[in-house]
């Protein structure tokens, strides 16, 4: 670490340098990152980020890199970490995930997680090197514009609240971080819900030019009776022209069969997510 770089945390800082800082610290990164205050307040409220335990990185007085920290119960979450270019490379980021794991036994937690993009071997042997170990696959999927929208009623948007009340209802065991229905507890723009006979429901973001899908299950009692399909294609309806997908949060062979039957691909990125036993 250098004399010129400091570093603040979160909750000291405006979500306008966070921003900022997201932005350069993933500079060149395996998927473009423009980070905006609004989708950065998202992420905070979806991931359940810790304001304190949050470090926004400057370099000279101009934000340079983010480490983002999650935290449910006893088990706490690297939700970002980036270092800008004129940092990179430096030793920087290893000192910054070891001062995360050190702050993480100091609070008692039992185990500190991560995700990272399987083509990102740098990041990912970094982590192996700190002890982290690969837990297994998160995969992402999404429905080609080569598909014809379907003949079906469009979607009805519902309150994202009921939307989100009955994703943590049918929800499956075992999901990641991010699909985990305690991601949906403190809605808010640009997230809108929708359901189908109170027996599926989705929440996805609509305002950029593809559509994000955040949350999207089936009442395990009314499962294979073609409600899946029927609410993806009603959703595809509601936006046609557009893409639909999920990125690649997906624990491996949880949605696989679902979405082969309905039509939808399994995207090529893939990634892993890793915990340290902090026990």
């Amino acid at each position: 670490m250098t004399s010129a770089i400091s570093h603040r945390r979160l909750s000291e800082c405006s979500l306008e340098d966070a921003a900022e800082a997201f932005t350069v610290g993933f500079s060149g990164y395996v998927v473009p990152m423009n980070v905006t205050v609004p989708s950065l307040r998202l992420r905070i409220e979806r991931d359940h980020v810790d304001l304190d335990e949050s470090r926004v990185y400057f370099e000279g007085g101009k934000p340079a890199g983010i480490l983002l920290i999650g935290r449910r119960g006893d088990v706490s979450r690297v939700g970002a970490i980036g270092m800008g270019p004129t940092i990179r490379g430096k030793g920087f980021g290893r000192g910054v995930m070891l001062e995360a794991i050190t702050a993480a036994k100091a609070r008692g937690d039992r185990r500190l997680v991560l995700e990272v993009i399987n083509t990102n071997e740098r990041a990912r042997d970094l982590y192996l090197s700190l002890g982290f170990a690969i837990t297994r696959t998160l995969v992402g999927f999404d429905r080609s514009l080569r598909r014809a929208a379907p003949d079906v009623a469009p979607a009805e948007e519902c309150e994202a609240t009921r939307a989100a009340a009955m994703l943590a209802k049918f929800a499956d065991a075992g999901l990641s971080w991010q699909t985990d229905p305690r991601s949906f507890e403190r809605l808010g723009p640009p997230l809108k819900g929708f359901a189908l006979d109170g027996k599926a429901a989705a929440l996805l973001d609509d305002t950029l030019k593809d559509i994000r899908i955040f949350g999207l299950a089936v009442d395990p009692d009314h499962r294979r009776q073609g409600l899946g399909r029927l609410m993806t294609d009603a959703l595809a309806a509601r936006y046609p022209g557009r893409k639909l997908f999920i990125v690649e949060t997906v624990p491996e062979g949880l949605l696989n069969d679902f979405m082969r039957r309905v039509g939808w691909r399994k995207r090529r990125l893939t990634q892993s997510e890793m915990a340290i036993d902090l026990t």
